[in-house]
């Protein structure tokens, strides 16, 4: 379940008028239960309000409350007896204080909440037609989160999510895949970003989140980008990290978001981060290798494309930005995946052919006991290889097409071998702690 935002520091008091128990919950029964309610903050315009927590099952395994009004409540309980033995002492005396769980969080939602803010995924595969999952989850209740998949079929697996009912503004963090690490020296991180958006009602959005494993961003290991897209527009990419070397000192460079370049790879020799990319200045074409301008030493990366091609759509004649229209996903062959909702406005297109240049980490030459070191890290434009065993990767370069409400990006910042994004419903919390990272 997410957790409540954090509010400032206040008082706790019991008000008698204010919370009311009842059935099931009285002295008569053997239990006296009462609720503490924390302020947070004090009351602007003086109101009084009533809350009825309902509280039954007291004497069972089940503890179940109900309350009338919608929130994020905290909730604890307390274990005594009179003549308990909770902590024996050495003496012959006995410690009989009360035991108390751990605090937990519930919510309470009115019908509307229940309803609204869902956002649905659907996880499919660029060349596969069969059954695969699908999940609605509630962000008023706990935010989505999205990683890479810690097996081979990062490449062609798609996370699609689209609001069923309505338009829904969210704030996303995302993030690529940290480089490998080798001997003890230090893969680069992957780059982070924090940004909101408006994602339309039943409009398909698809986050590409991949993985440091086989096949990964490039051969050497570098780490995997993190990309989302509306339809088949990339809105927004973060770089993985570079892969480390193998002699000491050849870290790996991190990975850039959005906006943010990628940093060179440490060590005599380092591979080159990817390029900075101006806000909406990617360009259509991609590549696995841009030799073009590229003064380095090692091999170097190669760049996303701006809009997602696809043979069949392009066999269609339908343009890379082009949305299709509604009805289900289809596959590399144009064939329909029966689980997917046939509402949604689709634009992103399957394709295997180059996996749309994603994967543009430098691939590495240099190995050590027939293993490779030092790839570069993919992303918008990815970062170069090591040249030798004394030097790092360079990390992959972030982008944002200019779309999204940026609100932070940094080179660095996700240490863990799987790209992610974390998508939370945008709420008052969200945007005061959304003015805090605007004055960063």
């Amino acid at each position: 379940m997410g957790k409540a935002g954090g509010g400032g520091g206040g008082s706790s008091a019991y008000n008698s008028d204010a919370v009311t128990l009842q059935s099931a919950s009285s002295a008569a029964t053997g239990v006296d239960p009462y609720i503490e309610v924390e302020y947070t903050s004090a009351s602007s315009t003086g109101e009084t309000v009533t809350t009825t927590t309902t509280v039954s099952g007291a004497q069972s395994k089940t503890l179940r409350l109900k309350r009338d009004t919608v929130g994020i409540h905290t909730v604890q309980c307390k274990i005594s007896h009179p003549i308990a033995v909770n902590n024996p002492a050495s003496s012959d005396t006995r410690d009989n204080d009360p035991i108390w769980t751990d605090q937990v969080e519930f919510s309470a939602l009115s019908a509307v909440n229940l309803t609204r803010s869902n956002l649905n995924y659907e996880i499919t595969k660029d060349y596969s037609r069969g059954r695969h999952k699908t999940e609605t989850v509630n962000l008023f209740v706990q935010p989505m989160t999205l990683a890479g998949s810690a097996t081979n079929e990062n490449m062609t697996r798609n996370i699609h999510v689209y609001p069923p009912e309505e338009d829904i503004t969210v704030k996303i963090t995302m993030s690529g895949s940290a480089g490998e690490s080798f001997n003890g020296n230090k893969g680069g991180q992957g780059g982070l970003s924090i940004f909101t958006y408006t994602l339309l009602k039943n409009t398909e959005y698809t986050f590409k989140l991949g993985c440091t494993v086989e096949p990964t961003s490039s051969i050497g290991r570098g780490g995997a980008g993190a990309y989302f897209y509306e339809g088949g527009r990339l809105l927004v990419a973060c770089g993985g990290g570079g892969a480390s070397g193998w002699n000491s000192g050849s870290n790996g460079g991190a990975g850039g978001g959005a906006g943010v370049q990628g940093q060179s790879g440490s060590g005599r020799g380092g591979g080159q981060g990817g390029r900075k990319v101006n806000t909406g200045e990617l360009t259509a074409s991609g590549s696995f290798n841009i030799a073009e301008g590229f003064s380095g030493a090692g091999t170097p990366g190669g760049k996303v494309e701006s809009c997602t091609v696809g043979t069949y759509w392009r066999n269609q004649g339908i343009a890379p930005c082009e949305f299709m229209g509604t009805g289900r996903f289809r596959n590399i062959n144009g064939i329909e995946v029966p689980s997917t909702n046939v509402s949604v406005n689709r634009g992103y297109k399957a394709d295997t052919e180059n996996y749309g240049y994603r994967h543009n980490g430098g691939n590495s030459t240099t190995q050590i006991n027939g293993t490779f070191v030092g790839g570069g890290g993919s992303g918008s434009y990815g970062g170069a290889s090591c040249s030798s065993l004394t030097s790092g990767g360079g990390g992959g370069s972030g982008y944002t097409n200019g779309s999204v409400n940026l609100l932070f990006g940094q080179a660095g910042g996700n240490e863990n071998s799987q790209a992610s994004a974390l998508i939370e419903l945008l709420t008052s919390d969200n945007e005061k702690w959304v003015n805090v990272v605007r004055g960063v």
